[in-house]
């Protein structure tokens, strides 16, 4: 006998008008990674363009729902540090630039060198069994 088709989220139920509470009340879902990051309200208008303007690239790195936090605080420090730029006052600090950096590596999109160990082709060519070498060979 065959197994049975998978059970359906609450999200897809209510989706469809068949969601149930009384049966899915208990029910909790998990943030499959894939799903856009999720652009937070309190976000200003400087902050919204720059979410736009790098929501491609970051999806591209592989940034998910989960990290919807972290990009709203880059996107916000980025339009701050684009308006102290803009400004012909004083440059920005440079703790600014710093955490600014740091933002970019964590997702992803500071360059060849934050995207080392995301799973490229260089990863690919790794051997998947650590254990492959054990008893054959020297040290």
């Amino acid at each position: 006998m065959e197994r049975g088709r998978k059970p359906k989220t609450p999200t897809e139920k209510a989706a469809a008008g068949t969601l149930r509470p009384f049966r899915d009340a208990g029910k909790t879902e998990i943030i499959v990674p894939g799903d856009p990051p999720m652009r937070p309200d309190y976000l200003t208008a400087d902050a919204i363009d720059v979410w736009q303007e790098v929501l491609g690239r970051v999806m591209a790195a592989g940034v998910s729902e989960v990290d919807s936090a972290l990009l709203a605080r880059y996107c916000s420090l980025e339009a701050l540090v684009r308006k102290a730029f803009k400004a012909d006052e004083e440059p920005p600090p440079a703790a600014y630039l710093t955490v600014l950096r740091q933002y970019e590596e964590l997702l992803r999109i500071a360059g060849p060198k934050s995207r080392v160990g995301s799973g490229g082709a260089a990863d690919a060519a790794k051997s998947g069994n650590p254990f492959k070498r054990n008893g054959h060979g020297a040290r």
